[in-house]
């Protein structure tokens, strides 16, 4: 594919995406062709637009899990790590899931897909285990965005003047109205940053959840289109990951040795990242006789022939040409949705 047949391709997608941002017919009709005919749906070409619409996940903010007495602190070896316990939240706030449905509606009727909140947390009860079992230490939020891989994360944070930290009904409890606050933050898993914004201080009403509702309905059409903007921005420019590449402990390799390509191996994996972001995107922070580090690397989230192309995809192109070209021996072990962390063994 060409430059500029690539551009036009990417163009189109990213208009497509606001526009059928705009009317949820339009964002319903993707997939009306494929109903009933899974012969014609499969020989049929992939819909960019569906592979590209950002993956949504709506989650408790960490003051909402305070507020409901879900977050602790705990202090291991000197470091400080924060335990959000988000199944004893489900069970404390009552209105959580009403609220998170109401966002969870908005969003599907303009055929964003979805990862539930609830659902995901049950398929971690067996992954934990499994987890556990591998020896393997992650947070809570951690496992969360990793096994649901959105690509959005709505961080819902909530409090009212009657919110005391324990749970309450969306009913009126005896006369009088609740003053109402609410933030609903989109934040880019991959890179946490806040893309969009939608909040409301003290508004008034007898029912907290139905507040909230009401409002969230009336700001999310300029909140969905600030998404999709960003997202046909990540479309065009690629996806801001960081990649570190490390020799493990006992490795007798250096990154300053000359590999069998005849560059050294740190000269080599920078030339791969070069040529293997978009448009050469990347910052080098770190560079060692053990370890590279770069920020801002941006990769494609598309295939040439519109299939879905993500962190993993490149991290296992990266690890298969280390193996291929230099003949060595690595693994990646990164457990953030936003990293590559490749760890350099030895030579095969």
């Amino acid at each position: 594919m060409s430059m500029k047949i690539r551009s036009v391709f990417y163009a189109a997608i990213a208009a497509s995406l606001i526009i059928s941002c705009g009317d949820s017919k339009q964002g319903k009709s993707q997939t009306e062709g494929a109903s009933g005919d899974m012969e014609t749906y499969e020989n049929s070409d992939v819909n960019a637009i569906e592979q590209a619409r950002p993956s949504i996940m709506v989650i408790p903010g960490d003051q909402t899990l305070k507020n409901f007495k879900c977050l602790d602190t705990q202090n291991v070896n000197g470091r400080s790590y924060t335990v959000r316990n988000y199944n004893k939240y489900l069970l404390e706030d009552d209105r959580a899931k009403r609220i998170i449905s109401t966002i969870q509606n908005e969003f599907n009727e303009k055929g964003f897909p979805l990862n539930d909140f609830e659902q995901t947390l049950k398929q971690l009860d067996t992954q934990e285990a499994l987890d556990m079992a591998d020896g393997f230490e992650k947070d809570a939020k951690t496992m969360l965005l990793t096994t649901a891989q959105p690509d959005i994360i709505l961080d819902l944070t909530y409090t009212t003047s009657r919110d005391k930290g324990i749970s309450l009904t969306g009913h009126n409890y005896g006369r009088g109205e609740k003053n109402v606050s609410y933030t609903l933050n989109a934040l880019d898993a991959y890179t946490n940053k806040v893309v969009a914004t939608m909040t409301a201080s003290n508004i008034k009403g007898e029912s907290t959840t139905e507040t909230i509702q009401n409002d969230i309905k009336e700001q999310m059409p300029k909140f969905q289109q600030d998404i999709t903007d960003y997202f046909s921005d990540i479309l065009t420019r690629g996806r801001d990951i960081t990649v570190r590449v490390v020799m493990e402990d006992g490795c007798v390799l250096s990154l300053s040795n000359e590999s069998i390509e005849g560059d050294t191996y740190a000269d080599w994996i920078i030339d791969y990242i070069k040529g293997h972001t978009v448009k050469g995107a990347y910052k080098l922070q770190r560079n060692t006789n053990n370890e590279l580090y770069f920020v801002n690397c941006r990769i494609k989230l598309l295939n040439e022939d519109g299939t879905q192309y993500g962190v993993y995809d490149w991290t296992r192109d990266l690890q298969k040409n280390l193996r291929k070209n230099l003949g060595l021996k690595c693994k990646n072990k990164a457990q953030g949705l936003g990293e590559v962390l490749i760890s350099i063994e030895g030579i095969n």
